[in-house]
């Protein structure tokens, strides 16, 4: 324990080093940042660690993930860099509980080292995408990820008993733009920032993931898909939505930053969808209902921004199909939309001339 306890003591100060080099949100790259540093900050079994670090096969795994990570920090700033440290221990700690490992100084039998040696090889090639160059920002992905044992009364009211999984996972994602921290890039960030939607002691899995559609001076467009399941319930509950952000002025897209008002754009989406999303399901003899399908294309937290057009996101519920049939999207080329456009909409969605 004394030796533990050593650990994180060096870790801490190396985190802290590490954010402190831009406490004054300047987006800074210091020597202080150095890959040592990051590496020093990443490596968990220094000075013993925990039951973990005596495998061979999570030690190499954990220390590919580690090289992975030090060489993302190289195109992110300080307070990037802790961020990055910060993720990987948070996940590190979550995973060895999800696996069934709850005191990190018990040795993980077989069936705990299977699930342990999957995820870490998971996880290796994973943090290789922790940082994304697009439309001229630098996106660092952000991870809250915990992890709590599902406990016997936990087990005993979802109706699982043995059969209840080790832990109560949550794993949200979302971008974040590193670098100078200007307003319009604070904005943004708390914008797209994800919080939980239930505790762990709910007995509810939770994730969300994200992919950013498009990025640009004028805005940036991001896709959320959120799923969540109860212990014991029927089934889990899965929904999509976007965050578009108009960066110069520092908020979500409105309908009115994209169509013209009296243009008819409603008339003319739910058209559009309805013939589409019957399309899709032509073998199932599925055809949406009108009344469903207009209530969701006139939301623009559904509508995705891309280069060639507008998607717009139709979760499950969203168009009157049963929840077996999931959900779907619809997209429409910018240049089928331009009768309706503001000629003021920022790009990509402001026709060309």
């Amino acid at each position: 324990m004394p030796m533990r306890g050593v650990w994180f003591a060096s870790a801490s100060f190396a985190l802290i080093a590490l954010a402190g080099c831009d406490r004054n949100g300047n987006g800074a790259k210091t020597e202080q940042s150095s890959a040592e540093n990051i590496a020093v900050a990443l490596d968990v079994c220094a000075n013993n660690g925990d039951a973990l670090c005596r495998n061979e096969a999570l030690t190499q795994l954990d220390s590919a993930a580690r090289d992975a990570l030090v060489a993302e920090s190289a195109s992110i700033s300080d307070a990037g860099a802790a961020l990055l440290v910060q993720n990987q221990n948070r996940w590190r700690e979550a995973t060895r509980i999800a696996c069934g490992v709850v005191d990190a100084n018990t040795t993980p039998d077989a069936d705990q080292l299977g699930c342990l040696e999957a995820r870490f090889r998971a996880r290796a090639q994973e943090v290789r995408e922790a940082v994304q160059e697009a439309g001229g920002y630098t996106f660092q992905r952000m991870e809250l990820i915990d992890a709590a044992p599902v406990s016997q009364a936990m087990a005993a009211s979802s109706g699982l008993g043995d059969e209840a999984p080790n832990a109560v996972v949550r794993e949200i994602r979302f971008p974040r733009i590193d670098g100078r921290q200007t307003p319009a890039i604070q904005r943004f960030n708390d914008l797209v920032a994800q919080q939980p939607q239930f505790r762990l002691e709910d007995a509810t899995n939770e994730a969300v993931d994200y992919r950013i559609a498009y990025a640009g001076p004028e805005l940036i467009s991001v896709r959320f898909d959120i799923a969540s399941d109860t212990l014991g319930a029927a089934h889990g509950n899965a929904t999509s939505k976007a965050v578009t952000v108009l960066m110069q002025d520092g908020r979500e897209l409105t309908a009115a930053d994209v169509f013209r008002a009296g243009s008819g754009w409603e008339r003319f989406l739910t058209q559009r969808a309805v013939a589409e999303i019957a399309r899709q399901f032509r073998e199932d003899g599925f055809t949406p209902p009108e009344r469903d399908v207009q209530e969701s294309v006139t939301k623009p937290h559904l509508w995705l921004v891309t280069e060639q057009g507008l998607t717009i996101l139709f979760p499950p519920y969203s168009y009157g199909a049963p929840y077996v049939m999931g959900g779907t999207e619809v997209t429409i080329p910018w240049t089928d939309l331009r009768p309706y456009l503001n000629p003021a909409a920022p790009a990509p969605i402001r026709p060309s001339a």
